[in-house]
């Protein structure tokens, strides 16, 4: 039996916007998965910033995000404030716990080049397929070298995610609420309620 295609996007999530959506919108399209996983990171003790939000609503403005989205699924598997999460962990506690599962892990085309300094890049390689969302099209030529050397080095499975030409980011979107300009058209409606809501972001 084949078995079933999850793409997995991590990050802070700090809001969570349109560009996001739209990244995992695309991958599911172009890689006929049949779901995508979005897994907020945790607070790291180290890592505190009280600019920014809290796991717990981070969740919940995930979770607003993805309502309407049958093929999006929220994991809360790295949500933990107290510990570090290194993606070649997560990977291994999700093939452990979903063997009858391809995982796709989707990350920017960028970080190809600084792969080598995440902690078991072996491992990551061989625990699930790697799609590089690239943005910059005219470095396309550089990004498939080095998915030529990584491929080369490690085994991977590199494929490249083309992305949505939408330049929005979470810093972008927090310095605008602090700055009290719109942020209306960067993320779901239901998310910038909750923000309002909870005077998220807010200066002070």
């Amino acid at each position: 039996m084949a078995k079933r295609k999850i793409g997995l996007m991590g990050g802070t999530f700090d809001p969570v916007h349109n560009a996001h959506l739209a990244l995992a919108r695309q991958a599911y399209r172009q890689f006929s998965l049949d779901e995508v996983w979005m897994l907020p990171n945790g607070n790291p003790p180290h890592k505190r910033d009280h600019s920014k939000a809290d796991v717990n609503m981070r969740l919940d403005m995930l979770r607003l995000a993805v309502k309407g989205l049958s093929y999006v699924k929220v994991c809360d598997l790295e949500q933990s404030k107290d510990a570090y999460h290194y993606t070649f962990q997560t990977l291994l506690t999700l093939n452990r716990m979903y063997p009858e599962v391809q995982f796709y892990f989707i990350m920017g085309a960028d970080s190809l080049f600084d792969f080598e300094d995440w902690r078991e890049p072996g491992i990551i390689s061989q625990e699930c397929i790697l799609l590089a969302a690239a943005r910059d099209h005219c470095r396309l030529e550089e990004i498939q070298q080095q998915i030529r050397m990584l491929k080369e080095k490690y085994d991977a499975d590199i494929r490249i995610l083309n992305t949505p030409d939408m330049e929005i980011a979470s810093a972008d979107i927090r310095g605008r609420i602090a700055g009290g300009e719109d942020i209306s058209q960067m993320l779901p409606a239901e998310v910038e309620a909750y923000i309002r809501s909870h005077h998220l972001y807010e200066k002070g």
